[in-house]
């Protein structure tokens, strides 16, 4: 396991916590039990704390985290809404939907990156299947192929998929849930084939025995999953990524609010409690802090990166 070491930044001025509504609005644009929702009740408690405010989660699910995204998108820049930002609203939405909903870099003000998180490609429990080698062998000799949930169209996973898909043959058809909390029961219980998700919110099912990893998307081998290949010893270096979450809030919120969230939310990583039960989770905070300015340019990178991909997997959230 990675270790870590972050750093602590200054209080914010108390002029400027008063100026701030009492209560923040946290907003999961997802539902309950995913990666997105587990992030925000980690560091609720904590940056609530370290704010002296009042946070207050709402999950607002659906259209790929477009929803709730637009809520932080439409609120005002006073620092009484927030939201958890990742790679599927904030970097594939504005890609995949015509007209896009929102810019994921100028429409916000990207505040501070919590974690990245590997993807894993999970059976169910009961599955016939042991290794990703027969599965591929499978979707190749079934007329009617495989199925591959993921947490919704559009998410990395389902890039991840299609591009499985281009790279081993067969036939997969994507079955899209409405996050990693419904997609992982429906796993569990044997509606799909397999699921690809982030490793967030998935560790009790895997520890549980109630789904197996079969594949990972880290560079090397990794620690909380032994004897589980990477996607590059299976020969599929391209699946070899991650999603990364932070917190965002609309365009146009001042510097020094900016400021005070981040160095709040930099005290919360730094706590080794927040850290233990992050990795626990399968969220893993960054080996040091990354300025607001460094997460921006993150999503500022992502279109183009992955627009290529997206474009040619035809991808459409419309």
């Amino acid at each position: 396991m990675r270790r870590r070491h972050l750093f602590a930044l200054p209080l914010a001025t108390p002029h400027l916590a008063r100026a701030q509504a009492t209560t923040l609005r946290l907003i999961v644009p997802f539902a309950p039990g995913g990666a997105s929702d587990t992030t925000a009740r980690i560091i609720q408690p904590g940056l609530a704390a370290a704010l002296g405010r009042t946070i207050v989660i709402e999950n607002r699910a659906g259209a790929s985290g477009s929803i709730g995204t637009r809520m932080v998108v439409q609120a005002p820049p006073d620092g009484s809404v927030i939201g958890i930002s990742n790679t599927s609203p904030h970097g594939i939405v504005p890609l995949a939907m015509q007209p896009p909903p929102y810019d994921g870099d100028r429409d916000f003000t990207h505040i501070a990156m919590v974690a990245d998180t590997p993807t894993v490609m999970l059976l169910p429990g009961n599955s016939g299947f042991r290794r990703f080698e027969e599965l591929r062998a499978a979707a190749a000799a079934r007329p009617q192929g495989l199925t591959y949930g993921s947490s919704g169209v559009g998410g990395m996973q389902h890039l991840q998929g299609e591009m499985m898909a281009k790279l081993v043959g067969g036939r997969w058809v994507h079955v899209p849930y409405r996050g990693t909390g419904p997609g992982l029961q429906a796993t569990i219980a044997g509606e799909v084939d397999c699921f690809l998700t982030p490793m967030a919110g998935t560790t009790g099912a895997i520890e549980a025995g109630q789904v197996r990893a079969i594949a990972v998307s880290t560079p090397q081998p990794f620690a909380a999953l032994p004897g589980v290949p990477t996607y590059e010893a299976l020969g599929l270096p391209a699946l070899t990524v991650s999603s990364w979450t932070g917190i965002s809030g609309p365009r146009g919120m001042p510097p020094a609010m900016v400021a005070e969230m981040h160095g709040a939310m930099q005290r919360v990583l730094a706590d080794p409690d927040t850290e233990r039960r992050l990795v626990a989770a399968g969220l893993y905070p960054l080996g040091r802090p990354v300025s607001s300015a460094e997460y921006q340019q993150v999503h500022a990178d992502f279109a183009r990166v992955w627009g290529p991909v997206v474009r040619e997997a035809r991808i459409s959230l419309e």
